[in-house]
């Protein structure tokens, strides 16, 4: 009869040990749980809930506490001052301003008077601009020394009306006899080329000027001059 006793201690172990292994699986974690399943039920596999060591160290530092609010951009202050317009720079030229040039003489036909008495700066300035020279004295004086480029037409010889109409010849253009023409002698109380400006301005001709101080005054002031019959 032992072994009856044997078994029925057997049995009530057993059952004992199944009761605890109830009790400790209802209070274990879902980890430690063991599945029961009945004979012939399928298997399905455990789900494992994460570990706090399997969250990225962010998401357990921060698992129990707000998401930081991102501060709000501070003001832009800009301090524009007001545009001014650029002073002009002082300017460094010190040069002078230059004086316009005066403008030439002019000697314009004078038809009301037969001819205008001029002097050496006048003379020159007609030299200059390509005027006529006639030499009033007799072509001897004429020969020993006259203004370069002067033609000999003496007053006192037989020959001064064939050169007085060959001038007019080559000057029968009105434009022409309004070109200057200027008329010497020896100057002083010489009154040769008065009296060949006479006979000129008889014939048209309007724009003649006496070099009242005549051929000495032109050898004065160093002016060109030629000797010889030719001009």
């Amino acid at each position: 009869m032992n072994w009856k006793r044997h078994i029925a201690e057997a049995a009530t172990l057993i059952g004992a040990a199944i009761l605890c292994a109830l009790t400790a699986n209802a209070l274990a974690s879902r980890e430690r749980k063991l599945a029961l399943v009945a004979p012939g039920a399928p298997t399905l596999p455990a789900v494992r809930a994460p570990r706090v060591a399997d969250r990225p160290p962010e998401v357990v530092a921060t698992a129990n506490e707000p998401a930081p609010v991102a501060p709000a951009p501070a003001p832009v202050t800009i301090n524009r001052q007001p545009a001014t317009a650029a002073k002009p720079k002082p300017s460094t030229d010190n040069r002078q301003p230059t004086t316009p040039a005066k403008p030439a003489k002019q000697f314009k036909p004078h038809p009301d008077k037969p001819y205008i008495e001029i002097s050496h700066s006048d003379v020159a300035a007609l030299k200059d601009a390509g005027a006529l020279f006639l030499d009033a004295r007799r072509t001897s004086v004429y020969e020993q020394g006259h203004i370069a480029g002067a033609r000999p037409f003496s007053v006192w010889e037989s020959d001064v009306d064939d050169k007085v109409n060959k001038l007019f010849a080559e000057r029968s253009d009105p434009r022409d006899q309004e070109k200057p023409i200027v008329i010497y002698c020896s100057g002083g109380d010489c009154e040769d080329s008065h009296m060949l400006a006479q006979k000129l301005w008889g014939i048209q001709f309007n724009n003649l000027y006496v070099y009242k101080d005549g051929f000495p005054d032109w050898q004065k002031h160093g002016g060109a001059s030629h000797t010889g019959a030719n001009p």
